[in-house]
């Protein structure tokens, strides 16, 4: 079950709220969330301990509620680039890319999302997706919510489940691709270089005609 903050922590001042927000990021640019410290977090936002676990179950509960705040645009910048691509997947790919790494390299939030894209896993690859590209387990794999924005025509598609599928692949090519630009220290334009390259396999494939 997806963690929230608690009642009480929504109950706070907005004041209150956003000094531990803004405690929990400067922690989390730090240091990746492995090495993070409650310590440090609840001695910027002036909170005792008690009342840090009167908000929040653990500090993972935190790191994904501020990561939630971060990524809140990115679902409609996926739809808007799917709308301005005329429902073609792999174009929109390519607009939604540009856009979504200008808002991690932003100078404000790039150390965070540096090390969590250095040290993502299973859990933090399907948090950081934009939710309308997430396959809820709940549905169908043939009622995956993106359909509705794509044209199913142009894709090769046999089974239920290959939508679902391909857009998992795609994710996870996006991250990688996020992941390999800041371990390699790659300009924005590199990085998008390397997205385009293999979005281009992907739509096209590799073998010559």
């Amino acid at each position: 079950m997806k963690k929230v903050p608690t009642k009480t922590y929504f109950n706070l001042s907005e004041e209150k709220q956003s000094r531990l927000v803004a405690a929990a990021a400067e922690e989390f640019s730090r240091v990746p969330l492995n090495e993070a410290s409650i310590n440090n977090i609840i001695k910027k936002a002036e909170i005792s301990r008690g009342s840090f676990y009167q908000y929040f179950a653990d500090k993972e509960d935190l790191y994904y509620y501020y990561l939630s705040l971060l990524k809140q645009d990115t679902q409609k910048m996926l739809l808007d680039s799917f709308k301005k691509a005329k429902g073609n997947l792999f174009e929109g790919y390519r607009l939604f890319f540009p856009a979504v790494l200008t808002l991690i390299m932003d100078e404000e939030h790039s150390d965070f999302f540096k090390h969590m894209f250095l040290h993502m896993d299973y859990r933090t690859g399907k948090e950081v997706t934009p939710d309308t590209a997430k396959h809820l387990e709940t549905e169908r794999k043939s009622d995956h919510p993106l359909k509705k924005h794509i044209d199913m025509e142009k894709l090769k598609l046999t089974d239920s489940e290959d939508f679902s599928m391909l857009i998992k692949f795609l994710m996870t090519t996006l991250f990688g691709t996020i992941g390999e630009g800041f371990y390699k220290k790659h300009s924005k334009e590199e990085i998008i270089s390397a997205f385009n390259k293999k979005i281009d396999w992907i739509e096209y494939g590799l073998e010559k005609n």
